[in-house]
């Protein structure tokens, strides 16, 4: 996240000229109804083509808005205030609305009406009608949303859904324009990372996909590629199987009037995915591979994948480079979780090996913790990777009687740190791990061991910022309400902004959609910026990780108690 340097605007009241450019040949045009003046994108498109690079932010000290009762406020002033010009009483009056936008009428029996934009124009639109729709696209609001917050605030209805979809639409020029931005600053940025590191011929890139809905029956997707070094997005992609316009044509598929229409939508259709909705990744991905050159200049060398799709089988399948073949890395916290998974379907299949003293849910969770931290503590030797791995199962089977800490580092092992000590003849070794619950694991440890898959996880790559990517996506198109892709890429747009430069990215698209940036929205993007970076700090000691696990372990250990105790109460066919 880059500082921000604050500039404070021009004095209140001060007018902006447009260009008589835009306002040739007005008389040969037929005047906008009130939807289209609200929609006209053409100031976004223009803006979003000439995108300042600069960092400085127009920062308005004197810009703000606030909710009175217009008819309490302005009747009590209308009872204190005369017409200057001839003293006569005034009322005040509300008159076209448009929106939340509206014009006051200062009335004087005598005099011209005087009348006043509630707000300021953009391009003859009232800016509030944008920024409403923006701002509640940014906590995950839809038009249903804001007609609801409107009518329990007592406010006008804002907008029609025609015009909220012509928002929309301007939204996402501007949100695009400033996501196209980010991802060439991120890209060049982990080109210069990864050359620093010595390595040449290309970037190390996770990605990872999310889908509206589970069970691989969702219309939309989204796939992000993330680059190992910088942990900022250098690409982006929306897939969607959906096309409102599509759905309302299939009535006259194979007309000729169909032919005609499909003719100018094919370009613009909303659907850009054929196949089963699980395939979406593996397109989206090998699609994301095969533009690097043209986007970015530069080639995706290394692919960090999860293992659960065929995602890297498709990449080496399709040959994005002619002179590069890319090389394949593990996601080591989808590695460790198979560790986690293989113990608990262990666990099920096994009668004898539940319960207390055996492989309980809190000994799984501490063998694969220990699993995954084998690896991540020797991300570039194998066999010391492949040792640790070892050392943290013997060290379960150890006791007083015969202790296995050959393997053993004295970094955490304690009976070695009592051997240094000189304090082992006080030392006492917890239960130990069983022989029979031994037997039964050794060969998911000597599977998960294997050279060919730790090769792999060399470099301790993960997956991480793309989950929290994911994530951040879908807290601004919520799971739970329908949307469609458009409102989707405005999300996965805004997600990228944010993820790569902080929330002070929202003002830059506010700039484009020519909206007034106030001390409120400042003060509260450069707030968040900086507690981000202070919570991130703080999840990273190694209080908050033992902690974390901590709790985890304790929680699961309790949960496997009640297990015991209580039986089987869920389960298909439980209750015949």
């Amino acid at each position: 996240m880059s500082d921000i340097k604050k500039i404070y605007s021009r004095q209140k009241g001060t007018k902006e000229l447009h260009s008589t450019r835009l306002r040739s040949n007005v008389s040969k045009r037929r005047p906008k109804n009130r939807f289209e003046v609200e929609g006209d994108a053409e100031g976004v498109s223009a803006s979003a083509k000439k995108l300042k690079t600069s960092e400085d932010l127009d920062v308005n000290y004197e810009f703000g808005y606030r909710i009175i009762n217009f008819l309490a406020v302005f009747a009590v002033i209308s009872q204190h205030v005369k017409c200057k010009k001839c003293n006569s009483d005034i009322t005040f009056r509300e008159r076209n609305p448009r929106g939340l936008g509206f014009k006051i009428v200062i009335a004087c029996p005598n005099c011209p009406e005087v009348v006043i934009p509630s707000c300021k124009y953009i391009r003859n639109a009232y800016e509030i009608n944008r920024r409403i729709v923006l701002a509640m696209r940014l906590v995950g609001v839809g038009l249903n949303g804001i007609i609801k917050f409107c009518a329990f605030m007592e406010l006008p209805r804002p907008i029609f859904q025609s015009f909220y979809d012509k928002l929309v639409n301007m939204i996402s020029i501007a949100t695009s324009t400033v996501r196209h931005s980010s991802l060439k600053k991120a890209a060049q940025k982990e080109k210069k990372m990864t050359e620093e590191h010595g390595q040449s011929a290309g970037i190390t890139v996770s990605g990872d996909g999310s889908w509206r809905k589970r069970g691989f029956s969702s219309l939309f997707g989204i796939t992000s590629l993330i680059g190992w070094f910088s942990g900022q997005i250098v690409d982006v992609e929306v897939k969607s199987k959906y096309c409102k316009s599509c759905e309302q044509w299939k009535k006259k598929l194979d007309t000729c009037d169909y032919d005609e229409w499909y003719k100018t939508h094919a370009d613009v259709c909303k659907a850009n995915h054929e196949g089963s909705s699980g395939k979406m990744e593996v397109d989206a991905v090998i699609e994301m591979f095969h533009r690097s050159k043209d986007l970015h200049d530069l080639k995706y060398s290394s692919y960090i994948g999860d293992g659960d799709s065929k995602t890297f089988k498709g990449i080496i399948d399709s040959e994005p480079y002619e002179d590069l073949v890319v090389q394949k890395k593990e996601c080591i916290s989808q590695v460790q979780k198979r560790m986690g998974t293989r113990l608990r379907n262990l666990k099920k299949s096994s009668k004898n090996l539940g319960g207390k003293g055996k492989l309980s849910a809190k000994l799984i969770d501490e063998l694969t913790i220990y699993y995954g931290l084998a690896i991540r503590r020797n991300p570039t030797s194998l066999d010391a990777m492949k040792n640790e791995i070892w050392a943290t199962l013997f060290h379960k089977l150890s006791t007083d009687e015969n202790p296995q800490h050959e393997k053993c580092s004295k970094s955490w092992c304690n009976w070695k740190k009592a051997q240094e000590a000189d304090t082992l003849d006080t030392f006492r070794h917890k239960s130990p791990l069983s022989e029979e619950v031994y037997e039964a694991i050794k060969p998911i440890y000597e599977d998960l061991s294997r050279d060919e898959l730790l090769n792999r996880c060399l470099g301790g790559y993960t997956q991480n910022s793309n989950e929290s990517f994911n994530a951040t996506v879908w807290n601004l198109a919520p799971k739970s309400y329908s949307s469609g892709k458009t409102v989707l890429n405005v999300a996965a747009d805004i997600a990228t902004c944010v993820f790569n430069d902080g929330m002070t990215s929202i003002i830059h698209i506010m700039q484009l959609l020519e909206m007034e940036i106030g001390v409120q929205a400042y003060n509260f993007c450069t707030e968040s910026d900086a507690k981000r970076i202070k919570h991130a700090e703080a999840q990273l000691s190694d209080a908050a990780k033992k902690t974390r696990s901590s709790i985890t372990s304790a929680r699961k250990e309790m949960e496997d108690e009640y297990s015991n105790l209580e039986g089987q109460l869920y389960g298909a066919g439980i209750a015949d």
